[in-house]
């Protein structure tokens, strides 16, 4: 029932939208026919017209002749080389030019629909490789990326002639006029669609992994890098060459460059966070580590550092074709190809993830494993619910004190139906794999909990944790913490900022600290534009805007200068609406920019006061 419910979303989010690739050279194929039929019937219409008012035709040779033009369309004649047919030709003069243009589009757009079926079955294939085992998976990727860009810039290229050629046929052949504006501009979006699409093909994104941690070497926790060099030896691969300590709510290991504090560090990383050691007793811990390591000695880091940068070239290629205007069918192609292929990277990380529990709990044990999933998923749950509800609150914190809530409030939350629910929905964060649902992840290691017994692991008093064995553990919480919550408060400041009405001057205070009123001056003297949360003003407008009147903003070119025209709704001297000449000022960008911030601004307000209400 799981997978018939999934299916449709998948077909009508990936496949559907995916066909967009063929609907422009289907369209061309079929117009190029189209055309084609159309000037072989208006030219047989005359022929069949001159052979009826010929007197000196025997009624044999006028027989004849019709049957020879109908048998012989002119189309045929204009693209034939046969010497018989070179008096047809001949007396069809310059049309012929018009019917070999149909004919290369025909071609072009054959051309194309067989390029994006070979793609499709590129894109497959390497689908179903990536299935089978990881170094297929790696390879299958590998040669989908390399081909499917190339074939990708190819349709962007062949598409975009093909839609110039569209733009001038369609109009002259269907209304018998063209339009030249038209075809200027399909010309230069197509332009603009080929230059995006080899840009983001050559241009490598960064592939930092930034960690907000500190590195522990090993004269600041000897007993744990002991430890972990043991479960190393005990599951035979190299251990770390750097362990950090965090407070986000998981433990990961990595072969990817890590940059810490401004630092860059190479080679085998561990994280551990100090929140999560806190509840967790040694050996729980120790299972943790050695679920780790076996991500190390089961090759998945390795695979990930080759594979992660590919994956990144694409995703930031993805959103260039997203973007690039006429190159979305092609977006929407090579979307379905990366959904296609997470489903087999799903598959492969939550192997690996529950072949990493099973190498744990050989060298600690079941219980172990268990135990700590349980205690990681309901911590990270519950800080999830407690910054979800400081940051919902509207008024400002003296104090957000995240930690400390956690801290107090952990114990009640364990006692609570809350608990059993996150628990079932838990999937431990990590910022490299999809780790499976906990219950899959405790039968993989022969372990059931009931929810009594996972309570009174929550409610058990830790005797002995790993943070112990850190020299300065509770400094390094402290300074994290004290960044994270600075940073958690004025993410919550702005968010208040943009929730205000405001309907008190504190309110308004607020608002203003971060939607300043701006001025923005012209090039000539007296002409400016303001702007302040609730409005916006131009010298030339009898009077201000607004918002919340503003039902709709566009930017517009009209002789060669740039306007935001704004449709007003309200009193009847707004129903034409305004529109702002933004050639006018000194710095246009900036204007257009603050504009939007601001309207933004208010109807994510307006969200908000109607979201509150009907809550």
């Amino acid at each position: 029932m799981a997978s018939s419910r999934k299916s449709p979303g998948f077909v009508s989010s990936y496949v559907l939208p995916a066909l967009l690739l063929f609907a422009l050279p289907l369209f061309g194929f079929w117009f190029s026919g189209h055309a084609s039929d159309r000037f072989d019937a208006q030219v047989l219409e005359v022929v069949e017209k001159q052979i009826g008012r010929d007197t000196e035709m025997t009624a044999a040779d006028r027989q004849e002749a019709l049957s020879f033009y109908r048998a012989v369309p002119a189309s045929v004649a204009c693209l034939s080389d046969r010497e018989e047919l070179t008096g047809y030709r001949d007396n069809l003069g310059e049309a012929c030019s018009d019917v070999k243009q149909f004919g290369w589009a025909h071609t072009a757009a054959w051309i194309l629909l067989a390029l994006g079926l070979a793609s499709t079955v590129v894109a497959l294939l390497c689908v179903l490789a990536a299935f089978i085992s990881r170094p297929f998976q790696y390879g299958g990727f590998l040669v989908g990326w390399h081909v499917l860009r190339i074939t990708s810039a190819l349709q962007v290229l062949g598409q975009g002639a093909l839609l110039v050629w569209l733009s001038y046929w369609v109009t002259a052949l269907w209304l018998e006029r063209y339009s030249p504006k038209l075809i200027l501009l399909m010309a230069i979006a197509a332009g603009l669609a080929v230059i995006v699409v080899v840009m983001a093909i050559f241009r490598r994104p960064p592939t930092d992994f930034d960690v907000e941690a500190e590195e522990v070497p090993e004269a600041r926790a000897p007993e744990l890098w002991a430890c972990v060099r043991r479960l190393c030896e005990r599951l035979q691969t190299s251990p770390p060459d750097h362990i950090l300590a965090g407070i986000d709510t998981n433990f990961f290991v990595t072969e990817h460059e890590v940059r810490v504090g401004g630092r860059m560090l190479s080679g085998r990383t561990l994280f551990v966070s100090v929140s999560l050691l806190r509840l967790l007793e040694r050996s729980e811990a120790e299972a943790v580590l050695a679920h780790e390591m076996g991500h190390l000695l089961g090759g998945d880091t390795g695979h990930s550092k080759r594979l992660a940068p590919m994956l990144s070239h694409f995703g930031h290629y993805l959103q260039a074709l997203y973007e690039g205007g006429l190159t979305r069918p092609v977006f929407y192609f090579m979307q379905a190809y990366r959904g296609l292929f997470e489903l087999s990277l799903g598959r492969s990380r939550r192997a690996s993830e529950l072949a990493a529990d099973r190498l744990a709990a050989g060298v600690t044990s079941g219980q172990d494993i268990a135990r700590s999933l349980v205690k990681v998923g309901a911590y990270a749950g519950f800080r999830d619910r407690v910054e979800a509800k400081l940051f919902a609150q509207d008024e400002q914190h003296q104090s957000v004190a995240i930690a400390r809530r956690v801290a107090h409030g952990f114990s009640e939350y364990a006692q609570s139906e809350a608990v059993h629910d996150d628990l079932q929905r838990a999937v431990t964060p990590h910022p490299f794999d999809s780790h499976p649902p906990l219950a899959a992840r405790m039968q993989n290691v022969g372990v059931q909990l009931k929810p009594a017994d996972m309570a009174q692991v929550l409610l058990e008093p830790v005797t002995s944790s790993w943070v112990e064995a850190f020299v300065d553990a509770e400094a390094i919480e402290a300074r994290l913490w004290g960044v994270y919550e600075e940073r958690f408060a004025q993410a919550h400041d702005l968010a208040l900022a943009c929730r205000y009405e405001p309907s008190t001057d504190a309110e308004r205070q607020h608002v203003e600290k971060h939607f300043p009123p701006l001025t923005f001056e012209g090039k000539e003297a007296g002409f400016e534009v303001r702007m302040d949360y609730a409005q916006v003003s131009c010298t030339e407008w009898e009077q201000p805007v607004p918002f919340d009147r503003v039902a709709s903003a566009a930017t517009a070119d009209r002789m060669f200068k740039k306007y935001l025209d704004l449709k007003v709704t309200g009193e009847s001297r707004f129903k034409n609406g305004r529109s702002l000449c933004l050639s006018k000022l000194k710095d246009p960008d900036a204007a257009l920019a603050a504009f939007e911030r601001f309207l933004g601004r208010h109807r994510f307000m307006k969200a908000h006061r109607s979201d509150s209400q009907a809550a």
